[in-house]
């Protein structure tokens, strides 16, 4: 008889994060031991994370707002539910094996840290932290204790950017200096933080987390008692904009087709906006320079959200509204989410594809869960997801310091006083990061 290995033998091998860069799904009839979760988050995008994980062992749920949570607990009614992430890691520590974060940005770092600090395996929303700081914190926590993660990502496994990935790498474009993201969206920021929502019945303490009180009771007060749940992504102490919430989606197929690593200077521009200590802008342009490496040539990389098309908008791409296009000496490549297009017209009609090489994605949080099983890694770690979403935060400090920066990666700092205050953010008393 086959001896019976225990939970502790069987997950031990998860600590050692192997090099390659795909995950093998398991074979038919293989032993599949569930993973045991903690869930932070349960609603909406917690929601969608939640189901993706769902046939697993979920014991713990937590979320600062009961009725929110009311459908995931009713779906797993064993599973212990709290509202404060800090006492569930507490209550829960020994009784699972990994956690999932998908709080707004001012908390991912603080759950995750926590999370990470007892050993638990990490799948945090992008863009992975709010600041610059904690994404290093992130990011040395998972290389330090040796942990499987994966940045809430979940385009990077689909089908049409792997398609584009291997274009871009075998060379077909020629060589490529030049590379422009945009996004259509443009969010009325001052209108959407001023819009008053039903009054709140949860604990706001909880939900504030690391944000300072003062600044949250002034803007309380000032909107009539009420507070906009969707839209903190708007205000500066809890969200980074439309750049932190799309960049790291967009940017990712760059930063993987390329191999890019951390941005040599970022200069940024944007709408001016009342209150721009506290809101974020409308419209951003973000440049990003990158120093050669090995063969791939400097690159000049820019973000614009705003705009339907790449050069400040004066150019359109028919069906590409939001997109990413690749300029090389040899043609051009324009791609969204689930569709590209090789340009001009003339470099089209002889253009072949290579034969797809990047295997299909067993799904974005499969392969984190097999990950945990098999002691193999994934394509979204926080060494590469990390370097992904510590650049498209940049891009705010740039914009916030109204200056370009230098950036050192290795110090952790830029070559501005000015702008290396927003590196990192002051966190209420008990709520420093370790």
């Amino acid at each position: 008889m086959r001896p019976r290995v225990s939970r502790r033998r069987f997950l031990a091998a998860s600590v050692a994060v192997a090099a390659a860069p795909y995950v093998k799904a398991f074979a038919p009839g293989e032993p599949k031991e569930k993973v045991r979760l903690a869930v932070v988050g349960v609603a909406n995008r917690g929601g969608a994370n939640l189901k993706g994980v769902e046939d697993e062992n979920i014991v713990a749920l937590c979320d600062v707002d009961p009725a929110h949570a009311a459908k995931a607990r009713e779906q797993f009614p064993g599973a212990q539910y709290f509202t404060d992430y800090r006492k569930m890691l507490d209550a829960v520590a020994n009784k699972v094996d990994a956690v999932v974060v998908s709080t707004p940005d001012h908390t991912h770092a603080h759950a995750g840290l926590i999370a990470m600090g007892r050993g638990k395996h990490l799948y945090c929303e992008k863009p992975l932290a709010h600041s610059v700081e904690e994404v290093r914190l992130m990011r040395q926590a998972a290389r330090d204790k040796k942990l499987v993660t994966q940045m809430g990502t979940q385009i990077h496994a689909e089908d049409n950017y792997r398609r584009v990935v291997e274009i871009v790498q075998a060379g077909l474009l020629g060589p490529i200096h030049r590379v422009q993201v945009w996004l259509a969206r443009k969010p009325d920021a001052a209108k959407k933080v001023s819009t008053p929502v039903k009054p709140i019945h949860f604990s706001i303490d909880q939900w504030l987390g690391p944000v300072p009180h003062e600044f949250f009771y002034a803007k309380h007060e000032e909107h009539g008692g009420t507070w906009p749940h969707f839209n903190w992504r708007y205000w500066w102490p809890f969200g980074g904009g439309t750049l932190a919430d799309f960049g790291c989606h967009y940017m990712d197929l760059p930063y993987w087709a390329l191999g890019l690593g951390a941005p040599a200077t970022v200069k940024a521009s944007g709408t001016p906006i009342p209150d721009a200590d506290n809101k974020v802008p409308n419209t951003m342009r973000v440049d990003y320079e990158y120093a050669a490496v090995g063969k791939r040539p400097a690159l000049h990389m820019t973000w614009y959200h705003g705009t339907s098309g790449p050069d400040d908008g004066k150019t359109k791409i028919p069906g590409f509204s939001n997109g990413v296009l690749f300029e090389g000496t040899n043609g051009k490549l324009v791609a969204g989410y689930s569709n590209y297009r090789v340009l001009p017209e003339a470099f089209a009609r002889d253009f072949t594809p290579p034969a797809p090489s990047i295997p299909k994605s067993v799904g974005h949080h499969q392969e984190w869960l097999n990950a945990i099983r098999t002691g193999g890694t994934t394509t979204c770690n926080f060494g590469y997801s990390g370097t992904l979403a510590e650049a498209v935060l940049l891009g705010n400090v740039a914009y916030r310091s109204g200056k370009a920066i230098a950036w050192d990666e290795a110090a952790g700092k830029t070559d501005s006083p000015e702008a290396d205050k927003y590196i990192k953010w002051q966190v209420r008393k008990g709520w420093e990061l370790k």
